[in-house]
């Protein structure tokens, strides 16, 4: 881990609760787009039981109000394509 990167945990690792919580709500959304935040998005899903995947659908399928089972399947299976693409080539 380089010296930066190192120094930054350090930080996150010295706040308060609270202070972690502010810090993902803004932080997070920008980490899990990257390569590496879709990897390890793929690696939890892949270590989860049936039951664990089917609730996280479900969620996903209420936070999506409108869209339909379809739209919602296909969006999901898009990232993960793409994120198996990606570790596929290296990039």
């Amino acid at each position: 881990m380089g010296g930066k990167v190192q120094s930054l945990v350090t930080e996150i690792e010295a706040l308060s609760e609270a202070e972690r919580q502010e810090l993902a709500h803004e932080v997070l959304p920008l980490l899990l787009t990257t390569r590496a935040g879709l990897e390890e998005i793929d690696r939890s899903l892949e270590t989860l039981s049936d039951e664990e995947l089917d609730a996280i659908i479900e969620r996903a399928r209420q936070r999506a109000g409108t869209l339909g089972d379809d739209t919602v399947a296909a969006i999901i299976s898009e990232a993960v394509r793409a994120v198996r693409a990606q570790s596929r080539s290296g990039s």
